[in-house]
């Protein structure tokens, strides 16, 4: 069974408020531009159908 890396850190304060506003930011262009060169490439299923995909 795998081990955990480390400790998860624990956010208090301005950083966890930092930290959440930054989660909900909505994406970047350059992180939609990525997951759209990610999802155009070439897929390989190793299933009759492809599984479900929203």
């Amino acid at each position: 069974m795998a081990q955990p890396i480390g400790d998860t850190p624990v956010l208090e304060g301005d950083e966890a408020t930092e930290f959440l506003n930054h989660m909900l930011d909505p994406p970047t262009e350059k992180q939609e531009k990525l997951k759209k060169e990610m999802n155009s490439q070439r897929i390989v299923y190793f299933w009759d159908e492809p599984p479900y995909q929203k």
